[in-house]
């Protein structure tokens, strides 16, 4: 979106017996672009979160995705853009929360958590026009999903090791850095770029993952699915039907 950043802060609202886990995006912008940014946000289908918290179920706009590979580490995006990438500091039971419905809400605005006990004055910000939201989808995966992916990116680098020495040196530091999906993404240029033969098991794998979007945003999927195009595998070289 342009901004110079964003924080990502996990809350909950409450309304009588009823508890929504939310997410509070923050950006860091100049006090002229804070109506830019609103409006953006409002031409993308945000709307007004003011419902929300009077207790009604407003935030009828379902445009955003948010998905967790341990619980902690959010990607926030919506259908053209990443909107926030990073760790999240969630209260105890949110998670649990978000579990359950499947669903959270969004809330974003500038310099929204820059006053003391700025969580009250969210209602007020709404009402003032000064905040927009949207609802987000979930995909969270517990510790096993985790470990699967890691075991996924690694079935990828090993089948392709002896044919890839310039992509190891990248690939596996971005597997000690504990980002398995840029591991991927990093063999697999390398491979398209050298016109190694990719075998079909592990072709099919990517592109699984890659089209479903079950282990990567959808930049990384649009990525891969780009890469995947001029891959070359034992059955079909190149692989120009996808």
């Amino acid at each position: 979106m342009g901004e110079p950043g964003v924080d990502a802060i996990a809350i909950y609202h409450a309304a009588g017996h009823r508890v929504t886990p939310m997410v509070a995006l923050d950006y860091s912008v100049e006090p002229r672009m804070r109506q830019p940014l609103l409006r953006r946000l409002a031409g993308r289908g945000w709307r007004d979160p003011s419902p929300v918290f009077d207790g009604v179920d407003g935030l009828t706009s379902a445009v955003l995705s948010l998905r967790s590979v341990d619980g902690r580490t959010l990607l926030i995006e919506d259908d053209t853009d990443v909107l926030f990438e990073g760790v999240v500091e969630p209260p105890h039971g949110w998670i649990d929360h978000v579990r359950a419905l499947g669903a959270v809400g969004v809330i974003a605005g500038a310099g929204i958590t820059s006053t003391p006990d700025w969580e009250r004055q969210l209602p007020r910000l709404a009402r003032e026009s000064e905040l927009l939201g949207s609802v987000a989808t979930v995909t969270l995966t517990n510790a096993f999903g985790r470990e699967d992916f890691n075991a996924f990116a690694y079935e990828v680098i090993s089948a392709l090791r002896p044919a890839l020495p310039p992509a190891l040196h990248d690939a596996g530091f971005a597997l000690e850095d504990d980002r398995p999906s840029r591991a991927v993404i990093e063999v697999v240029a390398s491979a398209a770029r050298h016109q190694v033969v990719v075998p079909a098991r592990i072709f099919d794998m990517v592109h699984r993952r890659a089209t479903h979007r079950t282990s990567f945003g959808w930049r990384d999927s649009r990525t891969l699915k780009r890469l995947l195009r001029k891959v070359r595998t034992a059955e079909r070289a190149p692989a120009a039907e996808l």
